[in-house]
């Protein structure tokens, strides 16, 4: 696939929209504020780019696949996001 082709657009906006998505689920399911600040502290750190950096999409890859790389990268920012939470909570 070309670097730039519609379907690599056409790709990257569907990833960004389901992460978009699990996102806005995240943020309904815990708090909107905490959601929000570890994404700010994620995008500041410079971490969403050494974190997502490491996903690509390849050309031999199903959409499926590529779905279910962005599911195993929610699963694991959820569950950093559960360890703020308790750590908000031990701080009372």
């Amino acid at each position: 696939m070309e670097p730039g082709s519609d379907r690599e657009r056409m790709i990257g906006k569907m990833f960004d929209a389901a992460l978009k998505e699990k996102t806005s689920q995240m943020a309904r399911k815990y708090d909107y504020n905490l959601v929000f600040e570890f994404w700010t502290h994620l995008v500041k750190s410079g971490g969403l780019k050494i974190y997502f950096g490491k996903w690509e999409w390849r050309p031999e890859m199903t959409i499926g696949q590529a779905l279910d790389y962005l599911d195993v990268y929610s699963d694991s920012i959820e569950a950093m996001i559960r360890d703020l939470q308790k750590e908000r909570c031990k701080r009372g």
